[in-house]
């Protein structure tokens, strides 16, 4: 762990060194590995400001706070900017190892063939092949024709299947491209 501070316009004291030294214990404990942190302190008319700059491995990370009349809230505001972008940038390296590639799960189309390149390029383009893709079960509840209109303008979903508690069948009410609501009764 590297802790270079440096001033301007405001002597940097003990106190201050120290809880740059704290602060960047608790992000080195964030990042797992040794950073190197450079502290810039600065006082401009009636404010302090603090500008941190924090490198590991080959991450950096800035992070400015001008608007305090306290250094250490100035320090401990800044160092709290380094933090959330750090923790970001390690979540998305965390996500980006647990994704599988699509080619290992098989997902991925096969190489079309040149001959069918060729037809593709003569007008007749080849239909894509479809899939079915299976969600979560639907929870069927008993309602109203009018109650489920009411819902379907409430929310964002673009259809919703019920129990008709009149008629005791299952139907569907859709949102057309019109605006209107259909019914699908079954």
């Amino acid at each position: 762990m590297a802790v270079e501070c440096t001033g301007r316009n405001v002597e940097v004291t003990p106190a201050l060194k120290n809880l740059a030294r704290a602060r960047a214990e608790r992000l080195e404990r964030h990042l797992g590995g040794p950073a190197n942190v450079r502290i810039v302190l600065s006082h401009e008319k009636h404010r302090f400001g603090a500008e941190i700059i924090a490198t590991h491995r080959r991450q950096r990370w800035n992070a400015r706070e001008y608007t305090t009349a306290n250094p250490k809230a100035a320090v401990a505001l800044a160092f709290e900017k380094i933090d959330a972008q750090a923790m970001k940038d390690s979540e998305k390296r965390r996500d980006r190892k647990s994704r599988v590639s699509r080619r290992l799960l098989g997902l991925e189309e096969p190489p079309t063939p040149p001959s069918s390149s060729r037809k593709s390029a003569r007008g007749a383009a080849p239909a894509p092949e479809r899939r079915v893709v299976r969600t979560s079960r639907l929870a069927v509840k008993p309602m109203s024709i009018e109650e489920a209109a009411l819902f379907m303008e409430d929310s964002d979903q673009e259809f919703l299947v019920f129990r008709d508690s009149s008629t005791e069948s299952v139907s569907v009410i859709y949102k057309r491209r019109d605006g209107n609501l259909g019914l699908i009764e079954c």
